[in-house]
């Protein structure tokens, strides 16, 4: 990448022969933009430490004497960081952002259920007010298998060895499962 205002080869956010922050490209990857591995695995601290760093160089206060542009710049990577942290450090949001490359299930993401696990959740939530207890116990449960199978899908595909298609339906069903959790909360 070059810079938009020396032609400099830039390898960051700033570029270092004119100290001028570079434009976000339209269509970016949250895993880049912070310069992690695409990866299911990333750890809570190195993705903090990742968006310090960045941050370090963008934020809008280093750009109080700068022109407006390159105020509005630091706006943008400012905002674009902190969504990236927002999808990155949950390991929900991060499965589905590298499934499918948004951060959140479609509004007709029920269609991803199959209805045998509709019937059981709404079970689940009728008997929340009586058994609070087995509720709890029996969405723990479901979301237990549920992550167990995202760490074998994950794996898979981390070895070259399988797909993501399995991904959003289990964040669908996980959806399901908070909602019955929320109920005996």
């Amino acid at each position: 990448m070059k810079c938009w205002n020396c032609n400099e080869a830039v390898q960051g956010p700033v570029c270092a022969g004119c100290s001028v922050i570079q434009k976000l490209r339209p269509t970016f990857d949250h895993f880049a933009l912070l310069g992690l591995p695409r990866t299911w695995k990333v750890d809570k601290r190195d993705i903090e430490r990742a968006w310090r760093r960045v941050q370090k160089k963008v934020h809008p206060d280093r750009y109080v004497g700068a022109d407006a542009a390159q105020r509005q710049l630091a706006l943008q990577w400012t905002a674009s960081l902190n969504e990236a942290r927002r999808v990155l450090k949950t390991p929900r949001t991060r499965a589905l952002y590298l499934a499918t490359g948004q951060p959140e299930l479609p509004e007709s993401a029920g269609g991803l259920v199959d209805p045998d696990f509709l019937d059981q959740m709404f079970e689940l939530q009728l008997a929340a007010s009586e058994e609070p207890e087995r509720v709890q116990s029996e969405a723990d449960a479901f979301a237990a298998d549920i992550d167990a199978q995202l760490d074998v899908i994950f794996e898979a595909w981390q070895r070259g060895e399988g797909s993501l298609e399995g991904v959003a339906p289990l964040i669908a069903r996980m959806k399901y499962i908070d909602n019955a959790r929320a109920l005996v909360a």
